[in-house]
């Protein structure tokens, strides 16, 4: 009997320890469970944001997690604070030890300072932070979802808070950042309405509202306003302030792609000048974003060429802009009026330095309707800014250089008081992929009162016979004359007979020196040929092509004043032949031509007739 008890005794102290071990093994789980259940790790160091275009980033130093995030235990927020002077120069990402990067803010915020304890969530309660406005005080939803990196990834190890400021002058520092780790992550929201971003094209609208699939092109205008109320002259030049607002449905976006030339000889892009000395050209691409339902995509464009540029110590996009003083004549294309002066600066840093609804007046439609976010669709859309290999205007904004900005001036040495007109053409290469590829200039009036005093009255008559004009001009106390008749000839004397070469519409300028300064006067003139109307086939007008850019076809239409051959041609832009359009004969009068069935591309369509050739750039979409 004392030997069972002993049995009985020893299997009840087994038991009672084997309850204790498991009673310790679920109090161990349970204090596993809620060590790891929720989990903050902040940022090894803090401090200054480089400004100007020089990425940072903040090691934040992960370990003792699961070997895995995911929907059950993952990232839940990520908290910063940061004190800017101009919060939307900053894009801010969030790097994993294995690289996968997302998009926290991307200049957000318009002009206003600082993220104040600004914590990045799924379910932050002020909702998402690009439908926001600085200071960010409180709880977010960021840009990209949190969400890309819970997927089954290795948490532990160097995470990293990057952020760049991709515009000059305003600076700041990071105060503390931080990331939770926790279970049972939030889910992503869902998307309201409105929300339009690069990575999200839900609330995104094409130019046709009827579509969900498209290019959202940028259409990159100039600011008459801005030239009107900040420009000042001074003898021999003048000074302006210029501005390019973006009107269109997407982003002007540029990336240099680290090919770079001296002359057309390929060199580092890290050769600090050229034999020439002059800097290096880095060729660049435009990323148009295509938008398909919710899907956002994108393609990359040839460019043109980015610069470094030593005045401003950054880099600049070439051929952005033209400055030109102008006289003005009867032709309805100012583009082609005489020209009295040159602006000295054609490279910019494309950046978000303002905004229609900040600027009114800035950004005007076609009929000169002024137009702010609230009825620009797509206002804010936009991935990057600034002065180095990555720049862009957003959808809705605008860049603006001011006149005490080294080269913001046009020269016009020697010419006298008068009448002129400022043009500042945005694009003029038409190097970049816009909707409207017309409305890229602003026509301004200026009457210059600083400079010589010039003849009284300038002015010429002439008379025409056929192809044969007489010209006369006897402006008293003019001591010189240069005439230019629009056809590369010129003559220096007061009265001229001049014959053109062909029938058509010239411009004609004279320029009128008195021992002070000279004074310019162009007119349009047009001349016939009664001999060999039926003989010499004419030139083309009223050239015409709509819609350019087009989606599926376009319409070529222009007008011949006799019955001629005509042969429609497309080139790819490295010249190659892609395929004839019409070769034949066609009746004087209006005519039509539809172009369809081409890849998507830019191409340059060439019209010849037996007298002339016309180029014009074609540009078809992807659909």
């Amino acid at each position: 009997m004392i030997y069972w008890g002993f049995l009985l005794h020893l299997r009840f102290l087994n038991n009672l320890i084997m309850k204790l071990k498991i009673l310790w093994l679920c109090l161990f789980c349970i204090g596993l469970h809620l060590r790891v259940q929720s989990q903050t790790f902040s940022a090894a160091f803090t401090g200054p944001i480089p400004d100007n275009n020089t990425e940072i980033c903040f090691p934040v130093l992960v370990s003792g997690l699961p070997a895995q995030i995911d929907a059950t235990f993952g990232i839940v927020n990520v908290c910063i604070d940061i004190s800017h002077s101009y919060v939307a120069d900053l894009r801010i990402t969030l790097k994993a030890p294995d690289n996968t990067t997302i998009v926290l803010a991307n200049h957000v915020g318009g002009g206003n300072d600082n993220f104040t304890g600004t914590c990045l969530a799924e379910d932050g309660a002020q909702g998402y932070l690009v439908l926001g406005a600085a200071p960010f005080t409180g709880n977010y939803i960021p840009e990209q979802s949190l969400n890309l990196m819970n997927n089954g990834m290795m948490p532990n190890g160097v995470w990293q808070v990057c952020i760049i400021d991709e515009v000059p002058s305003d600076a700041g520092i990071l105060n503390s950042a931080s990331i939770t780790f926790g279970a049972n992550p939030p889910p992503d929201p869902p998307l309201p309405p409105g929300i339009c971003s690069i990575t999200n094209a839900l609330g995104c609208f094409c130019p046709d509202t009827n579509m969900t699939d498209c290019d959202l092109l940028p259409d990159m205008t100039a600011s008459a306003l801005i030239i009107q109320n900040e420009h000042t002259e001074y003898p021999g030049y003048l000074t302006l302030s210029n501005a390019t607002p973006n009107i269109g449905y997407g982003p002007l976006e540029v990336r240099g792609i680290n090919v770079c030339y001296c002359d057309t000889v390929i060199v580092g892009c890290s050769t600090p000048l050229c034999p020439d000395g002059s800097y290096p050209k880095q060729l660049i691409t435009q990323r148009v974003y295509h938008k398909n339902g919710q899907t956002m995509s994108f393609y990359d464009n040839p460019a043109g060429t980015m610069t470094y540029h030593p005045n401003h110590g950054h880099m600049h996009v070439d051929n952005w802009a033209s400055y030109t003083l102008r006289v003005g004549t009867s032709n309805p294309d100012p583009l082609s009026w005489p020209l009295a002066g040159v602006g000295s600066k054609i490279s910019f840093c494309l950046i978000n330095l303002g905004s229609c609804s900040g600027s009114p007046g800035y950004c005007l439609d076609t009929l000169g309707n002024i137009l702010t976010g609230s009825n620009i669709p797509n206002a804010g859309l936009g991935g990057v800014s600034g002065c180095g290999n990555e720049q862009g205007i957003f959808v809705g904004s605008l860049d603006i250089y001011g006149q005490g900005l080294y080269g913001q001036q046009i020269d016009f040495p020697g010419i006298c008081n008068g009448d002129y007109f400022i043009i500042s053409h945005t694009d003029p290469e038409n190097y970049f992929l816009e909707t409207n590829e017309n409305n890229n200039y602003a026509v301004v009036p200026i009457t210059l009162t600083q400079q010589g005093v010039g003849p009284l009255n300038p002015t010429f008559s002439f008379v025409t016979n056929g192809l044969t004009v007489d010209f006369t001009s006897a402006v008293p106390g003019v001591t010189g004359y240069q005439w230019y008749f629009g056809d590369g000839d010129s003559s220096n004397v007061g009265s001229v007979i001049h014959t053109f070469p062909a029938a058509g519409t010239y411009t004609v300028t004279l320029e009128l020196f008195n021992g002070v300064c000279t004074s310019t006067v162009a007119q349009v003139v047009t001349v016939v040929d009664p001999v060999g109307l039926n003989e010499i086939s004419p030139s083309i007008t009223n050239l015409n092509i709509v819609p350019n850019p087009f989606t599926e076809s376009t319409v070529v239409s222009y007008k011949l004043q006799s019955e001629t051959s005509v042969k429609i041609q497309l080139y790819n832009l490295l010249g190659d032949f892609v395929q004839t359009v019409f070769d034949g004969m066609q009746q004087a009068g209006d005519q039509t031509m539809k172009i369809q069935n081409v890849p998507a591309g830019v191409y340059m369509m060439k019209i010849s007739t037996p007298s002339a050739n016309y180029s014009q750039r074609l540009v078809k979409l992807k659909y």
